[in-house]
């Protein structure tokens, strides 16, 4: 069933790609922001956000709505603007095996003379435009107007804890890392990674089915566990996974000082030597 609806995923994501010319003129506006963007969201990837999106929303729906699949990228096109903001802070080469957006630009701009901007710099309005897109993406689905108005409204509030989680996250590696609390590490994975790859697009495609808030409250809460596991295994494979497996090099979280990374493999140590 889920690779289904990975399939399902993939068709609507190439025909949203084909078509996305087409809603917003960005080729006429600009070839090269069309070109960074269509280059970008072409790239094979897990598709985690809109799978779980599809599925709370079967979980109680009676059928698929006209429009879910699309409604589905917007999980897809907000994990887009997230890694594209994320390879700048990172000064990450590389992404989904192929060079990250702010470096293809960068290559771009090594014509012009003389100039007060950067990749960095075009990739940064590139990525707002990319969040505008997952908004209206969202929008697809044919279903009930509060449902939906409540399901975005989960939506925003990912993207605002995302971002979030990251501002301390970076203000975490400011600090010694004796000075790191478990608790401080689960923060940054709920905010940053856990609510919006797991509780919400679960919740969000729950509640659009039907699901009631109890309901939406119980797989919203089983998200966030699910997302506290998946960073921690994350960082384990940033640490000491292959680069093909990870499509950037296996020590560039420890290159970034992202103590949180390494901090997660410490907590399965204690708690391997709790239990």
């Amino acid at each position: 069933m889920i690779l289904r609806i990975k399939n399902k995923i993939e068709q609507e994501l190439i025909s949203y790609i084909r078509n996305v010319d087409k809603a917003y003129s960005l080729s006429k506006i600009s070839p090269l922001l069309y070109d960074s963007i269509q280059n970008f969201l072409s790239r094979k990837g897990k598709r985690i956000r809109p799978i779980l999106f599809v599925l709370g929303y079967l979980g109680f729906a009676k059928k698929p709505a006209s429009g879910l699949y699309k409604s589905a990228l917007s999980l897809e096109l907000l994990h887009d603007f997230t890694l594209v903001h994320d390879d700048i802070i990172d000064k990450s080469a590389t992404r989904r095996g192929k060079p990250s957006m702010h470096e293809m630009l960068n290559k771009h701009l090594e014509n012009y003379k003389k100039i007060k901007f950067t990749g960095q710099d075009l990739t940064i309005v590139i990525g707002d435009v990319m969040y505008a897109m997952a908004l209206e993406a969202f929008l697809a689905i044919k279903e009930n107007r509060l449902r939906k108005e409540i399901a975005l409204k989960k939506l925003i509030r990912a993207a605002i804890y995302t971002g979030s989680g990251e501002f301390i996250e970076l203000l975490s590696g400011a600090k010694n890392i004796d000075k790191i609390s478990k608790e401080d590490i689960y923060k940054i994975y709920d905010l940053k990674t856990a609510n919006y790859t797991f509780a919400a697009p679960l919740c969000m495609g729950a509640l659009l089915g039907g699901a009631e808030k109890e309901q939406a409250d119980i797989i919203f809460n089983l998200g966030i566990y699910l997302g506290r596991a998946f960073q921690i295994r994350d960082d384990c494979l940033g640490l000491f996974g292959k680069e093909r497996e990870t499509g950037k090099p296996n020590l560039t979280d420890l290159q970034e000082a992202k103590k949180q990374s390494l901090s997660g493999t410490l907590i399965i140590d204690r708690q391997k030597k709790m239990d």
